[in-house]
């Protein structure tokens, strides 16, 4: 399956694990193609540099050399999205309108409102593992 993990999950799969790991997993299991993006892998880099993580620049190179290991980047055509609450996650919805990803997989809300966008089902690490399990 063609997937887009957010920021969100992918920081929530390296410190919390739970279904956000289990996505990620899937991933490095072979069982689904993910596609990222160097503006999603700055956003990641970013919020994880935050001091509440309390992360080392090694290690936040370290996680981001891991997710571009295990996924396809693509260089994503620029695209506003009027409808979105929050412009910043645009970025996650050009990467799945590039890579023709099936699911977006994110724990924000202002995606999740959408349910789907073109043919492509915005679900929580939950639902999409529900799918599949």
């Amino acid at each position: 399956m063609k997937i887009v993990i957010d920021s969100n999950v992918f920081i929530s799969s390296f410190f919390w694990h739970g279904n956000p790991r289990m996505v990620f997993d899937r991933v490095t299991n072979g069982l689904d193609d993910l596609y990222i993006s160097d503006d999603i892998l700055r956003e990641i880099a970013g919020v994880m540099s935050r001091s509440k993580f309390d992360v080392s620049k090694q290690k936040v190179d370290e996680y981001i050399r891991i997710i571009e290991y295990f996924s396809q980047k693509i260089k994503p055509q620029v695209i506003t999205f009027p409808i979105l609450r929050d412009h910043a996650d645009s970025i996650i919805i050009q990467c799945a309108l590039e890579a023709n990803a099936s699911f977006i997989v994110t724990g924000d809300n202002d995606l999740l409102v959408f349910e789907k966008y073109n043919n492509i089902q915005i679900v929580t690490p939950k639902q999409y593992l529900d799918i599949f399990l």
